[in-house]
Parts: C-alpha cells; sequence; structure tokens
C-alpha cells in the first residue's frame, strides 16, 4: 500500500493547526512538533469581542472545535513538549530530528516544512519613550484577553472600574523594544476589547493613548467608538506609574503636559518575533529580515514560512496565510511518505 506524503509542521498554533488540518483531510500525514504543553498557542487564550449578542468579526471563531479536530484526526500526529532540532536534506526527501522528552527521534521522507512558531507579545520593560513604575493597576493586553475568554455574562473584572485608560503601540515603534513598526494588530483587538467593557459598564471613562489609528473594518469604525464616549488622545504617554490609582503622564496636545489617574491602565502590546527564530532560520535553511522575522532565501522549495512567524497577521490574516500555505503544498508533485526510526 502506498504511504501518505508527509509534512512536518514547526508550531500548532492557530496557523500550524489549520495547515495540518487541511493537508490531513487531503489525506497527507502530518508530523505536529509544539515546544508547549498543549497545541493551540496564544489564540487559545483569546476572548470573543462580540457585546450581547452581535459579532465584533474579531476572527477567535476561525478556531472553534480546530484544537479537538486535530487531535482527532488519525492523519496527524502530534508532538507536544517537542523541539525540532535539526531538518537536512533536499524537498521531497527532507529529514528531521525531533527532541520528544528526553529522546532525539529521527523522520525521513518529509516532503515539506512549515514553520508556524509564531510570536511573543511580552515587552522588557524598557522603551525610548515611555517609562513604567510599578505595576499595581496596569495588566497587558494579553492578560485582557484572558479575562475576556473566562468571563460570565454579569461579570469582566472582578471590581468595575471607573476610569480606563487604554496605550497603545506598547512595545511597538521603539528602538528598544526591537520594534520600529507597527504591529497593526492592536488597535484591531483593543478597541474591540473597550467595546465589550463599555458594554459590561456604561458609566466607565475610557481613553485611548495612540500614536496612529490603523484601520480596523470598513466604515468610520472609530466615529463609532466616539458615539460610545470613547475617548482619543494622540500622543504616547511619558510615563506610567502604577498604584490604586495608576496614574498616567503625558503631553497634552492642547493642555501641555497632564497626568490624570486610572482605575486600570492597559498596556496593549504588539507581535515581536520568535524567540527561536534564530535556531529555526539556522535549522530549516531560512534567514530573518531586519526586525527578526522569518523568510525564506530564494524560492526555498519545500520550505514554508506562514502566519505571524513571517510577518504580524491580524488573527483572520494568520488564518487565510495558513490555508495559502497548505494549498501550495497540496499543489505541488506528490511524494511518497516514510518511515520513522529512533
Amino acid at each position: 500500500m502506498m504511504c501518505l506524503r508527509r509534512v512536518l509542521i514547526i508550531g500548532a498554533g492557530l496557523s500550524g493547526c489549520t495547515a495540518a488540518s487541511k493537508l490531513a483531510d487531503n489525506g497527507i500525514e502530518v508530523l505536529l512538533v509544539e515546544k508547549a504543553d498543549e497545541i493551540g498557542g496564544r489564540v487559545r487564550q483569546y476572548g470573543c469581542k462580540a457585546v450581547t449578542d452581535k459579532c465584533e468579526n474579531c476572527g477567535v471563531c476561525l478556531a472553534c472545535g480546530l484544537w479537538d479536530k486535530i487531535l482527532r484526526n488519525q492523519n496527524i500526529r502530534v508532538f507536544t513538549s517537542s523541539e525540532v532540532k535539526n531538518v537536512t536534506g533536499v524537498p521531497g526527501d527532507f529529514s528531521a530530528a525531533i527532541k520528544i522528552a528526553n529522546t532525539v527521534k529521527y523522520f525521513d521522507k518529509i516532503e515539506a516544512v512549515v514553520v508556524s512558531n509564531g510570536f511573543e507579545s511580552k515587552t522588557n520593560g524598557l522603551s525610548a519613550h515611555l517609562h513604567v513604575e510599578g505595576d499595581a493597576g496596569l495588566i497587558t493586553g494579553s492578560e485582557l484577553e484572558k479575562m475576556l475568554l473566562s468571563r460570565t455574562r454579569s461579570k469582566l473584572f472582578e471590581r468595575a472600574p471607573k476610569k480606563v485608560a487604554f496605550i497603545q503601540c506598547f512595545g511597538s515603534r521603539d528602538e528598544k523594544e526591537s520594534g520600529l513598526y507597527c504591529s497593526r494588530v492592536c488597535c484591531s483587538y483593543s478597541t474591540r476589547a473597550a467595546k465589550v467593557l463599555r458594554s459590561y459598564y456604561p458609566e466607565c471613562e475610557i481613553a485611548f493613548f495612540y500614536m496612529e489609528l490603523q484601520s480596523v473594518k470598513s466604515g468610520n469604525y472609530f466615529a463609532e467608538l466616539r458615539e460610545q464616549e470613547i475617548e482619543f488622545i494622540k500622543c504616547r504617554p511619558l510615563k506610567i506609574t502604577g498604584g490604586k490609582p495608576a496614574t498616567v503622564e503625558y503631553d497634552d496636545p492642547v493642555e501641555g503636559i497632564s497626568v490624570r489617574d486610572f482605575d486600570l491602565v492597559i498596556l496593549s502590546e504588539g507581535i515581536h518575533a520568535g524567540a527561536d527564530n534564530e535556531q529555526l532560520s539556522q535549522s530549516c535553511g531560512l534567514e530573518q529580515n531586519e526586525h527578526g522575522f522569518l523568510r525564506t532565501i530564494g524560492s526555498s522549495p519545500g520550505v514554508y514560512v506562514c502566519g505571524c512567524a513571517r510577518t504580524p497577521l491580524k488573527v483572520e490574516e494568520a488564518y487565510a496565510d495558513s490555508v495559502a500555505v497548505a494549498g501550495e503544498i497540496l499543489a505541488s508533485n506528490p511524494k511518497v511518505g516514510g518511515t520513522c526510526h529512533e
């Protein structure tokens, strides 16, 4: 009996799992390798941004049922708490050394390799423009996502806040954070989250400190937010001091240097290159761009990069990117799958 075509996918977040699902559904054997102890990556911790029963098109529902589908698919071999140590060979006949627990196993006859190891969002606390002191009353966008995921119909936060500030571009467009670019996702997730917050706490004062506002959807989206009395202040804060309340010092374009108190300050993180990108670039024959994201060298047949491993992408964009990569592999010349030996 002819064996299945075989593809190695490094990273089992939304992009990796989406590509794996599309390939496996078309009869390809997938080796899905994830460093964490479960699949799903960051999207697994994202909460729906629907307000009441109205969908806000945040993209989180694209992952609905995906993790269970991956684990049930007999064409997908999932290796969690595992790491690809090296990839050798040529397109259609790659070999990979995968560290699984304390054992390195070798897989051959791999037709293609997909690198989808995602991104980092945590900043190191340094900034060329913003000084942060203390952490009381401060949360990150990632922490807010977890709260959105676990919210009930009647409660989002333990205590209802009276004043909330969103700090945009936190860690982005910052030389010390190696992020002199727009991550493109912050405006999308934070403004949708603000609408959720408004639905829970109609009397809460909500302010955004921003540099530029990126397009979220068609139409005058930000006018809709202003109609909900969400305030937009075009400046980057100078200093944030944690406390009860937390304070934000900023250079107001009209009033000059100002200080305001907030019950909660949300630091909207951007997307940074994955911590493993340097190692993966060496082991998979890739290169890094000026921001550390991965890309193929020349045409690099047989090796693909998808999702936020290659550039900052919104959830729906990362999903579409992985579907496109799976389509490229399916359209390539079929190869015979192979064997595994320890």
